[in-house]
């Protein structure tokens, strides 16, 4: 995850589904209107590194002292888009 103020956090997905997304990160958003999110995922063996610009909607300090971050995907490619429904149709 990349936040507009240069700072960068290695995060780990709770939830994905077709426009919004779920992660844990140890850093919160600090302010930033949009973040860069670039995350490895894996679906019956095929790997796709997504590279997305997301909106985020909440950020929120758990009880792991970690903080859950929701956010919207804002620009996406039309391939990533397709994956993620793809693993969200497998794991429902």
């Amino acid at each position: 995850m990349f936040l507009t103020n240069g700072q960068v956090a290695d995060i780990h997905c709770t939830h994905i589904s077709h426009d919004l997304i779920e992660v844990e990160s140890p850093i919160g958003l600090q302010g930033s209107k949009k973040v860069k999110l670039e995350l490895n995922a894996m679906q019956e063996g095929k790997r796709l590194l997504i590279k997305a610009i997301c909106i985020p909607s909440a950020d929120i300090l758990n009880e792991h002292d970690k903080h859950y971050v929701k956010m919207s995907f804002h620009r996406i490619s039309e391939q990533e888009r397709t994956f993620i429904d793809k693993f969200v149709k497998a794991h429902s």
